[in-house]
């Protein structure tokens, strides 16, 4: 029973922050959301992959940490690019770099906005309590104006 509790004081805690907002400590590889009753906050700094096709065709990973970074592959195209990242309360800002991927071809500087997977998030800081990770993220993905694309959504998964 106290699990339970638990558990349900921990969706109250992220369901609040997601509504009260605040702000994520300095980026580094410790980055972590402040989220209430969670003394500390939870982790959001790390490695993620899509897990889907982005576009259909593009895989999709990125690393937030001091020095963010991010990989496409599919369709023909492999590129890896530098990101700008901040945290604040439960979001996190991403602003991709253009980055060449040879023959021609470059990855443009689109933007993404992402929150913790409530679900599969919780059940990472239930499984962890003494390092509350997040092991899941979803992330709403809007390319620059003009690249033909729609904005996207998808979840991505802790990698590291």
């Amino acid at each position: 029973m106290h699990g339970i509790v638990r558990y349900f004081s921990l969706v109250v805690a992220i369901l609040g922050g997601l509504m009260l907002g605040g702000t994520a400590f300095a980026q580094g590889n410790e980055t972590r959301v402040i989220v209430p009753d969670l003394p500390g906050g939870a982790i959001v700094s790390g490695c993620y992959r899509s897990s889907g096709r982005i576009y259909g065709k593009y895989r999709f990973e990125f690393c937030l940490q001091q020095r963010g970074s991010y990989a496409v592959s599919g369709g023909g195209v492999r590129c890896s690019g530098r990101l700008d990242w901040s945290g604040r309360g439960a979001e996190v800002s991403v602003q991709l770099r253009r980055t060449s991927c040879g023959n021609g071809v470059a990855w443009s500087a689109d933007t993404m906005t992402c929150r913790p997977n409530l679900l599969l998030g919780l059940l990472a800081l239930i499984v962890n309590p003494n390092r509350p990770v997040l092991s899941s993220l979803t992330c709403n993905y809007t390319p620059v104006a003009g690249s033909g694309e729609r904005p996207t959504r998808f979840t991505v998964r802790r990698i590291d």
